[in-house]
């Protein structure tokens, strides 16, 4: 079944495989981008792109009109100014979460992190990006939209599909995963009510072998 589905950062190193994976499947996604020229560089023609801000509220509500999913996998490019944690992972998800409460969104699907609830990580280091993070998956909560938050461990390149994944919940796990991996568990999250209302850790192990997106997705709690 085609998805009416809008991504945010969908040009980033883990929103493009979103959007690709999304078209792959016959979905034809709306993208929020803030450069359509550059973004059609990145992903072609077959998206159709809006141009917006996640920092500017007022050009985040076109690109969800009419959608039925948005999926987030915005993030920090500095650890200061106008690209920082603040500003991206926390004042930018609140403006996405208010654009799809006015919207209308059924399922709004976040891309966090691991370690949000340890301010002592060294990941925090950057800006305090794991703050922000744990504030802005709060404010997803907090909205009363139908949610699930992903919160992968460190991001690799590798291709996906090739490794046994883990969901963890509680924010006690620490370790790699594919962002291909990634951008596959926010497809799958779409097949699974279980997926609805869930946080969860998501990582691999050393063994290798496909995915059991459905034994994983029954593991939630």
């Amino acid at each position: 079944m085609v998805r009416k589905i809008m991504v945010a950062g969908g040009t980033g190193r883990t929103g493009r495989l979103i959007v690709m994976k999304l078209i792959a499947e016959g979905h034809y996604p709306n993208v929020l981008v803030r450069d359509p020229a550059r973004a059609k560089q990145i992903l072609g023609e077959e998206p159709v792109f809006f141009k917006g801000n996640v920092c500017q509220t007022e050009t985040l509500l076109p690109a969800m009109l009419d959608m039925e999913i948005v999926i987030s996998a915005i993030g920090a490019r500095t650890p200061v100014g106008k690209s920082c944690p603040q500003r991206i992972d926390y004042n930018g998800v609140v403006n996405l979460v208010t654009a799809a409460c006015q919207a209308r969104i059924q399922h709004f699907i976040l891309v966090s992190s691991i370690a949000v609830t340890h301010p002592e990580h060294p990941l925090n280091r950057f800006g305090r990006v794991l703050d922000w993070k744990r504030k802005g998956e709060e404010a997803l909560i907090e909205s009363g939209l139908v949610y699930t938050i992903i919160r992968p461990g460190a991001l690799t390149d590798t291709p996906g599909g090739r490794r046994q994944l883990i969901f963890a919940q509680g924010d006690h796990v620490l370790g790699t995963v594919s962002r291909a991996d990634v951008a596959e568990a926010c497809l799958q999250a779409l097949n699974y009510p279980a997926s609805q209302g869930a946080t969860f850790e998501l990582v691999e192990i050393k063994n290798s072998g496909r995915p059991d997106w459905d034994g994983l997705f029954r593991s939630l709690t």
